[in-house]
């Protein structure tokens, strides 16, 4: 579902126009009203932000981390009650692949390539460009990411620190027979446990599956 060229005409105390809005016609009925209306208000308004730590500003003044760039977004319904879990990134326009490319909308496109190959990816939404700013949208992979709340959690359950060490052997595992996969696919990136979303059979104490997250540096060898 294309909303390209949608406008709005900008008043003081109104939202900025919308340029562009593009919704996958599989999520079309889960978007709702208030993000339609102002994407970027309601990622400001209602996100959660998902990392931790400060802004970093290289030497030229340019954001080359953002915390407050990517939120968790309320769960979105549809009409019959059925639920999609969402995550919204705002594009740093100039990082990685995306500020080679010249297409803010670089990494949503990659989602997508990625899973026609049969890849896991989390599943794109929408995409935004809102008053020169660019958003996209894509399905909230299950499972965990890797941080202190995460390992609070598992400690909670009861695992001690060598169960934790061993779920990280684990992912790590999981991480190179994925990497072989994807750069047999020709499709290369970064593999860091912290881009990584995992599932975790927690009375077993065994990693299910994970989920690459994050593609501003991948890398298609073959176009």
């Amino acid at each position: 579902m294309n909303f390209e060229g949608l406008n709005k005409n900008k008043e003081e105390g109104e939202s900025p126009k919308l340029e562009r809005f593009d919704i996958e016609d599989e999520f079309a009925e889960y978007i709702p009203r208030e993000f339609i209306d102002d994407p970027l208000g309601y990622f400001e308004e209602r996100g959660a932000n998902i990392k931790s730590g400060e802004l970093k500003v290289d030497e030229e003044g340019r954001v080359r981390e953002d915390p407050t760039a990517t939120k968790d977004l309320p769960v979105w319904e549809n009409d019959e009650g059925e639920e999609i879990k969402t995550v919204a990134k705002r594009v740093n326009v100039i990082k990685s692949e995306v500020g080679k490319s010249g297409d803010p909308f670089y990494e949503y496109d990659v989602m997508r390539r990625v899973l026609e190959m049969g890849l896991p990816a989390a599943r794109p939404i929408a995409r935004v460009e809102q008053g020169g700013t660019h958003l996209i949208v894509m399905e909230r992979v299950s499972g965990f990411r890797w941080d202190s709340e995460s390992e609070n959690y598992l400690r909670r359950e009861g695992y001690t620190d060598e169960d934790i060490e061993n779920i990280k052997r684990q992912v790590e595992e999981r991480m190179l027979e994925l990497k072989s996969k994807f750069e047999e696919a020709g499709v290369e990136r970064k593999w860091k446990v912290a881009d990584m979303i995992f599932d975790i059979d927690i009375p077993n104490k065994k990693i299910i599956k994970i989920t690459p997250v994050d593609w501003e540096r991948t890398k298609f060898l073959q176009q």
